[in-house]
């Protein structure tokens, strides 16, 4: 016997939104093979297509203010692993959102493995849900806070982008060092800066050498990149 999903209202505190229909967010979580098993006639997938827009076009949004200097092929690629499955479902999952979903008995023992989408799937009907409920700016807000908490310096590869712009600008390679380790041997903590002509532009920490210099050259490419938007404001 599957267990019986909890309350909409602790679904609804823990999205930090309201609906004025919780009838919505009920079809949001109601899973084809739970439809199937009851006898009912509807089912969450209608509200999973339209949560696929939405998603893609608030996160579209979001980024195209967000970085003003990247071209389309970035934002791209940034934008396809902000709404991958692997991304939705780690944002299932820190709402906890597979305490609420309505499976049938089957699918309950299938709901964390790989082979299934549900969270990820659930997690768009939500969006359409709260699109249909309060419409595009309450749903592009809710959205863009989960948008804001990203560490971009992980979903862009700014080692490239700053190797591209240092060799265009300045003919050189910037240059990593370790500042510090940290930590005990499985957990450690480096810190790296990143030099260009000698300069330090950047310095970043991660669990290992590569997160640590990822963070750093996004903190030296957004610098370097910033420096030439004040000039050419000049």
């Amino acid at each position: 016997m599957g267990k019986s999903p909890k309350p909409l209202d602790l679904l609804i505190e823990r999205l930090g939104v309201s609906f004025r229909d919780k009838s919505l967010l009920d079809a949001a979580l109601l899973h084809r093979s739970y439809s199937a098993k009851h006898r009912i006639t509807r089912d969450n997938e209608r509200l999973e297509f339209l949560g696929d827009s939405i998603l893609n076009a608030c996160v579209s949004d979001f980024l195209f203010r967000r970085f003003p200097e990247r071209d389309e092929g970035e934002l791209t690629k940034i934008r396809a692993r902000l709404v991958s499955r692997k991304a939705l479902k780690s944002w299932g999952r820190d709402i906890g959102l597979e305490e609420f979903v309505m499976l049938s008995d089957r699918m309950q023992e299938f709901l964390s493995s790989s082979r299934t989408h549900i969270i990820e799937d659930t997690m768009e009907a939500v969006i359409g849900a709260l699109y249909i409920d309060r419409g595009f700016e309450a749903t592009s807000e809710f959205i863009n806070r989960h948008m804001e908490k990203q560490d971009f310096h992980r979903v862009v590869d700014f080692k490239s982008r700053l190797q591209e712009y240092t060799v265009e600008k300045f003919g050189v390679i910037p240059e990593y060092e370790v500042v510090s380790e940290e930590g005990l041997p499985h957990s450690r903590v480096f810190s790296v800066r990143v030099l260009v002509q000698g300069k330090e532009y950047g310095e970043g920490k991660g669990s290992s050498k590569k997160e640590a210099q990822q963070e750093a050259a996004g903190r030296a490419y957004e610098k370097l990149a910033g420096e030439d938007k004040e000039k050419k404001d000049d």
